[in-house]
């Protein structure tokens, strides 16, 4: 908390020194529960399945988000031209208590322990302008959150997720659409020093967006490439690897809502569809080596229906099938449903529920023992949750709730590196309950 509160106290004071005008944002979400069994709730995870896959009443931290834009000079009739600079800090707890401590201890013996730090919290810092006689294209360099669009109730972020840092060029206008291209230079945390430096994912990013197509929908594009060079380390060799993603999202009003539909395909370093690729392959490993033959294909689809009379809607469905690059033994396929009602007994007071099913396949899983595949395994979830929220909309923040969630599997996913891997308690169990409270805050 003290690296935030610096940050604030310099954050003002220059802005009271340069009278720049500026807006504040954030975002909050926390809360605390109890589970079954009397301890601390415990969050239920279908382990590598992206994101927070059925997420009411299934948030085990406190997440909180500082964003400040400070405008340089803003747009105006007799000057188009703008600049501005943004910054946004993030801190998570574990919600534990009201006051915990931002270090750590590893291991837990005290005799041998050391202490790490909390992660640095900057998440975006970037510099942004345009508007250039009366040029409608926009410049920006520095780290930024380069993403598009998330489902909401699976807390994921599932086109366009690029968040990272670097350079780029957007609402460039071609045609019907606006073309925006960025660099973005991804550096590897785990080397220091190659015989070539740090690696890096180098990731050029294209995207073509907001074209109309037919009433009330339009399309859009998003392709990427990336690489990293080969590198020594000592005796280890790190070889070349590089890979692409090519997408699509059609989007607009449908169903008595809004509707989002997005078809990708990611090979190689962005088969995950993100910057997080390796940049340094080891070559003596096939596990790593795999990176360069591995491949995703997903279907996205994403709808919400606001207020209409007492109800409103968010659903979602993902399907993705794969290779992980192995030469046996490849197949990677999961599948993730869901839907949130929320019904408005006035417009203050509502009850969301959300109910879904998630399953994740990886033959590459095996029994410790038998070393036979496990198979697939099954995540299911119904949750209730009354709520107070500051308007009839359902988006409308902030929102405070209580909940109750039971969350369900099947014996694949028992275990210490499955559902024990986020909920220790219940690593040999079936099936799991907690109750609690929790709030969530944007502006």
């Amino acid at each position: 908390m003290k690296i935030i509160f610096w940050v604030l106290t310099i954050l003002f004071a220059v802005n009271n020194a340069h009278a720049l005008e500026a807006d504040f944002t954030s975002y909050l979400r926390g809360g605390t529960g109890i589970s079954q069994e009397g301890g601390k709730m415990e969050c239920f995870r279908n382990k590598n399945l992206p994101g927070n896959f059925l997420r009411l009443g299934n948030e085990c931290d406190f997440y909180t988000e500082l964003g400040f834009v400070f405008h340089h000079k803003k747009a105006d009739e007799a000057d188009p031209s703008f600049f501005r600079t943004q910054l946004r800090y993030a801190y998570s707890s574990d919600g534990l208590r009201q006051w915990e401590s931002t270090k750590t201890t590893i291991p837990a013996n005290p005799s041998t322990a050391t202490t790490v730090t909390v992660p640095k919290s900057e998440i975006e810092a970037y510099v942004k302008a345009g508007g250039f006689e009366g040029n409608p294209i926009e410049y920006w360099v520095g780290k930024r959150f380069y993403r598009d669009v998330d489902l909401f109730i699976f807390d994921w972020y599932y086109y366009g997720e690029m968040a990272g840092v670097g350079a780029g060029v957007e609402a460039i206008p071609v045609g019907p659409g606006k073309l925006a291209i960025a660099n973005l230079i991804q550096a590897n945390e785990d080397f220091a020093t190659t015989s070539i430096g740090r690696p890096v994912l180098n990731i050029w990013d294209f995207r073509y967006s907001t074209i109309p197509v037919f009433a009330e929908q339009n399309i859009s594009f998003w392709g990427v490439y990336a690489w990293a060079k080969e590198s020594t380390q000592g005796t280890t060799t790190f070889e070349a690897t590089n890979g692409y993603v090519l997408a699509t999202k059609l989007e607009g009003k449908g169903l008595g809502g809004y509707n989002k539909a997005v078809l990708e395909f990611g090979q190689g370093a962005m088969n995950q569809f993100n910057v997080y690729g390796k940049s340094a392959v080891d070559a003596s490993q096939a596990s790593e080596r795999a990176q360069n033959k591995a491949w995703n294909v997903r279907l996205v689809e994403d709808w919400s229906m606001d207020v209409a009379d007492r109800w409103a809607f968010m659903a979602g469905f993902a399907a993705s099938y794969g290779s992980n690059g192995l030469d046996q033994d490849n197949v990677v396929q999961w599948q993730g449903i869901g839907v949130r009602p929320v019904y408005y007994f006035t417009d203050r007071f509502q009850l969301a529920t959300e109910v879904g099913y998630t399953r994740y396949e990886d033959q590459n899983e095996k029994d410790k023992v038998t070393n036979a595949y496990i198979g697939p395994r099954d995540l299911g979830r119904v949750a209730i949750a009354p709520q107070l929220s500051f308007k009839k909309s359902i988006w409308g923040r902030p929102v405070m709730r209580a909940y109750a969630s039971y969350s369900f599997w099947n014996s694949a996913n028992q275990g210490a590196d499955y559902i024990g891997g986020n909920a220790p308690t219940f690593a040999d169990k079936s099936s799991g309950f907690n109750v609690g409270y929790q709030y969530e805050v944007w502006f």
